[in-house]
């Protein structure tokens, strides 16, 4: 009897250790499956900050995941690829937070990013995931991908002062540094009184954006127009590209993947 109990136990315990083993092998795959995308570029120095407060330092081909703070430092450019083909370029000390994204893998995800708006002829597809951003400092340029195009609120991007929805863009937000405030478009068409503290700068290369403030303002923009939106929420049409974007621009995230 003791050694039948025996036996039985120990054909337990192999059994629980196989399925220990299977679980710890299936990790790297799980892991992959829920990766948001990867760094292509990086020129200088970039972490990443998990929501559990882990810091790692980023290099060229890591992967990324939804809930991290991904970071630049000074003299930094680093460019990411999602796993819908949407790329972003973060200018130097930036902050960029990955707060939701989930692509379902519907669509050629490695298919060049479509920066013009969709035609009518396109017809509806159900929706590929979802892909929500938030910008705490510094700035990006980004190209979207293919989350957004069937149902345009499954993108947005945050900053302090409006959230951006997307039309199929090629776009920048910019959040207003010292070099922001003392430029001469800036400072030329702002209204009389008016600061860029605290303000963010929107523009668009192709396609267009759709800007909305806490308090419920709106604005679409277009290609080739700039607009800054104020701290107290109001929103300026500039008559140009800000010279300061001109003098130290972010790289066309399309350039940046090999």
């Amino acid at each position: 009897m003791m050694s039948g109990s025996k036996g039985n136990t120990m054909t337990l315990l192999r059994r629980m250790l196989c399925a220990a083993v299977l679980i710890f092998a299936a990790l790297p795959q799980l892991a992959a499956a829920a990766d948001a995308g990867s760094v292509t570029m990086l020129v200088g120095r970039g972490t990443a900050l998990s929501p559990d407060g882990n810091v790692r330092a980023l290099q060229k081909g890591d992967p990324v995941f939804t809930g991290e703070l991904v970071n630049t430092g000074t003299n930094s450019f680093l460019n990411l690829k999602f796993s819908d083909g949407g790329l972003v370029t973060l200018r130097p000390n930036s902050r960029f937070e990955i707060s939701d994204y989930r692509y379902d893998g519907g669509g050629a995800a490695n298919a060049p990013a479509t920066p013009a708006a969709a035609t009518s002829a396109t017809p509806p597809q159900a929706s590929t995931g979802r892909a929500f951003f938030r910008l705490l400092k510094g700035g990006f340029r980004a190209v979207t991908g293919l989350i957004g195009k069937s149902d345009r609120n499954d993108y947005a991007a945050v900053t302090p002062v409006a959230t951006i929805g997307i039309r199929g863009t090629d776009y920048l937000a910019v959040l207003c540094d010292l070099a922001c405030q003392a430029d001469p478009v800036v400072r030329g068409d702002l209204p009389e009184g008016a600061s860029a503290a605290g303000a963010s700068i929107f523009g668009v290369i192709e396609g267009r954006i759709l800007l909305t403030t806490p308090q419920g303002d709106t604005q679409e923009l277009g290609a080739d127009e700039y607009a800054i939106v104020l701290a107290d929420g109001r929103i300026v049409l500039l008559s140009q590209q800000p010279r300061f974007l001109r003098v130290d621009p972010i790289p066309n995230p399309e350039s940046c993947v090999e």
